[in-house]
């Protein structure tokens, strides 16, 4: 496993309570694993196709993407208005 920077912003942050960690993850669908179980909301339910996710500053397209040591993922929630 490797150990990834992971910075979450927008609704994701405010309701989770997390702002930024460091998580142990193969995949970038294993970071959510992790962010859901420090998520102050019981049974939080982040998961890769309802959030913008990006590895090393580009879009991540799948949450079977590998990381390696040192990756930082941002953890986005989809924007909305009008």
């Amino acid at each position: 496993m490797a150990k990834v920077n992971v910075k979450v912003f927008g609704v994701y942050r405010v309701d989770s309570g997390v702002k930024e960690y460091v998580a142990e993850a193969t995949t970038v669908n294993d970071v959510f694993t992790s962010l859901n179980y420090l998520s102050k909301v019981p049974d939080s339910n982040i998961h890769f196709n309802n959030a913008s996710i990006f590895v090393n500053n580009k879009r991540c397209s799948s949450g079977k993407m590998r990381l390696k040591d040192g990756d930082e993922v941002w953890v986005m929630s989809p924007a909305g208005g009008g």
